[in-house]
Order: C-alpha cells, then sequence, then structure tokens
C-alpha cells in the first residue's frame, strides 16, 4: 500500500490538547502505559491489514490500533505514540520478532529483526498546511536497521522511501518494543508556535510494514490534528474522571447491535461482554482509548440466545449494563 506526498485520503478531527510542564517524556516501548495523562489525545486507526490466506487468522504486527499525541511546551516537544495490536514490526504475527514463519519463508516472504531490510514504521507531518510533507520521523525502508531518525520529508511518493536529510536538532528520544513511540524535539522551528493559549494544526500520515514479507499488508492512518497550548490546571479544572457506558441499540438484537460509551478523559479501558455464568465471551476495547463518545459494534452471530452482560472497566470504575440476544 503506497501513501502519496500530497495527503490527499485525510480527515479533520475535532481534538483539543492541554499541554503539561511536565519535563521529558519517558518512554517503556508500550503506549497504554507511557500515554496516559489528560493531555493525550488518541486517534483510532479504523482499518485494519489484511494477511495472506496461509497465514491462517494471524494477525499481522503491522496493524496499528490507535496513534496517540502529546504536546510539552516546556521541553518544546510532540511525544506520539503507536500502540501496535501484537509486537510492532512482527511481521507475520507469530510472537517473535524476527522469527520468520514457515508459512512466510515458503513464500518467499521474511520478517527481519530490527526493522531491517524495507521494514519500516514511520510518521510524516505537514505542518505549514501546503499539501507537503515538512518532515519525517522514524524507520526508513532505505536503512536496513541503521536505526531511527528525523528527517526532511523527500518527494517520493512511498512514506518509508521518503527520508530526506536527517535533522538531528530536531531528533529526540523513541523506543520499540511493542509499540513505537517517539519524540519531536524543538517543535517551534518547526511551526509559528508560543506556549501560552496557541493553536497548532498539522496534517500527519502514518506507516508501517515492509515491501518483503509476502504480501502480508501494510497499515497506515492520516488525518489533521488541531492542537491548544493551555495550561493544565485550568484545561482540566472541572473534568471529572469517569465515564458513561449507553444502552445498547437495538436491544433485544440479532445478532448485531451497536454499544456507545463516553470517556471523560484519555485512559486505558476495557469494554468486555459476558453470559449468564459469567464468562467473557468477547471483548469490544482493550487499551488506552480517548476522551470523547465512542461507539463499538457486537457481533453475537456465534452465541446463542439469551441474557448478556457488557462491562466498561477503566481503572476502579466499572459499568455494567443488559442486552437480550433473540435467535
Amino acid at each position: 500500500m503506497e501513501l502519496r506526498a500530497v495527503p490527499t485520503l485525510l480527515f479533520r478531527t475535532a481534538l483539543v490538547v492541554s499541554v503539561a510542564a511536565a519535563g521529558a517524556q519517558a518512554f517503556t516501548g508500550d503506549v497504554p502505559t507511557d500515554f496516559t495523562d489528560p493531555d493525550v489525545v488518541v486517534v483510532m486507526d479504523p482499518m485494519d491489514v489484511g494477511m495472506p490466506v496461509q497465514a491462517m487468522g494471524a494477525t499481522s504486527g503491522w496493524e496499528i490500533q490507535n496513534a496517540a499525541f502529546e504536546l510539552d511546551s516546556f521541553t518544546d516537544e510532540l511525544h506520539v505514540g503507536l500502540d501496535f495490536v501484537g509486537i510492532a514490526g512482527d511481521a507475520d504475527g507469530d510472537g517473535n520478532e524476527g522469527g520468520s514463519s514457515a508459512w512466510l519463508l515458503g513464500n518467499g516472504g521474511w520478517d527481519f529483526a530490527n526493522l531491517a531490510a524495507t521494514e519500516s514504521i514511520c510518521i510524516a507531518f505537514d505542518f505549514d498546511g501546503n499539501f507537503q510533507w515538512d518532515i519525517i520521523a522514524g524507520v526508513s525502508a532505505m536503512t536496513n536497521g541503521a536505526g531511527y531518525t528525523v528527517a526532511t520529508a523527500a518527494a517520493s511518493p512511498l512514506l518509508p522511501f521518503a527520508f530526506g536529510a536527517a535533522q538531528p536538532s530536531l531528533t529526540g528520544p523513541f523506543m520499540l518494543g511493542p509499540d513505537f513511540e517517539l519524540t519531536i524535539s524543538n517543535l517551534s522551528s518547526l511551526v509559528n508556535y508560543t506556549p501560552t493559549n496557541a493553536e497548532v494544526c498539522f496534517f500527519y500520515a502514518v506507516f508501517a510494514g515492509s515491501y518483503a514479507d509476502d504480501g502480508v499488508g501494510e497499515d497506515y492512518m492520516a488525518g489533521e490534528l488541531c492542537v491548544y497550548d493551555r495550561d493544565r490546571d485550568s484545561a482540566i479544572e472541572g473534568v471529572a474522571s469517569s465515564f458513561s457506558l449507553g444502552a445498547n441499540y437495538p436491544n433485544p438484537f440479532n445478532p448485531t447491535t451497536s454499544i456507545s460509551f463516553e470517556m471523560a478523559e484519555t485512559a486505558n479501558a476495557e469494554l468486555a461482554v459476558f453470559n449468564m455464568a459469567g464468562q467473557k465471551v468477547a471483548t469490544l476495547v482493550n487499551g488506552l482509548v480517548g476522551a470523547g463518545s465512542h461507539e463499538v459494534s457486537f457481533d453475537a452471530s456465534n452465541l446463542s440466545s439469551g441474557v448478556y452482560f457488557y462491562t466498561l472497566n477503566s481503572g476502579n470504575m466499572v459499568e455494567t449494563r443488559k442486552m437480550i440476544l433473540t435467535k
């Protein structure tokens, strides 16, 4: 899957980020652990990547669940976390990054260690809104595992090959673990940015994948993000640390229904479905969820008629509702 230099697949998201003067971000390689402050905004990836039929239901290591963004005016940094479903870079989804499965090798594909060969995870930014990428950060498909960099974006229409001249002054820390986390330093040198009550908007596009993995499928997501630089105390004053779980619709249902819920702030949450015996029969959401309203679909095609319960759990808060499946 290729990404063009002109971001034609962009959508605008109305997102507000407050900025904290909390010092440098510490990365562990796990986005749900590291991006939990109230000023973090999370954008969910609506697309799944495909796997060859030989993979028999495996989930690609390029599959991104969401992207988390945090702006820190005190350090003049933009932190980005890409939350992967499995292990970032584990192309064949066998839980062993760099260990190629037999089906992959049999079809001429490779799962390289340490993002080698053409494996790449990167994100491009357009800060001036001229529909040309300004910088690109991550691991290039041209470096053969040589490491992470922030660079001027070149004119290549393929995002993982669009790394131009390296920009050491913009290159902050990064971490590759289960997830991929990075920092863009000296943000004010890239965009008209002042620390007090300023709006910063930018286009972004994320790419994760390889051209040597037997068509495992690359993942990408893109959008426009607007952030507001505000004082954390005033930004979170009066915001309740809670959530609300809505009634599913339709109810009774057969076999699909929609479940809505609302998060007062960004936090880790799980939305799961249980049967009358208390057994978990489905997990609909599990990970970092952004503040705001959300809706997920539940398909009970493989379940029998009866009463089920769906539970939203975040921290020490739990809320449960009942739904009825009729077939």
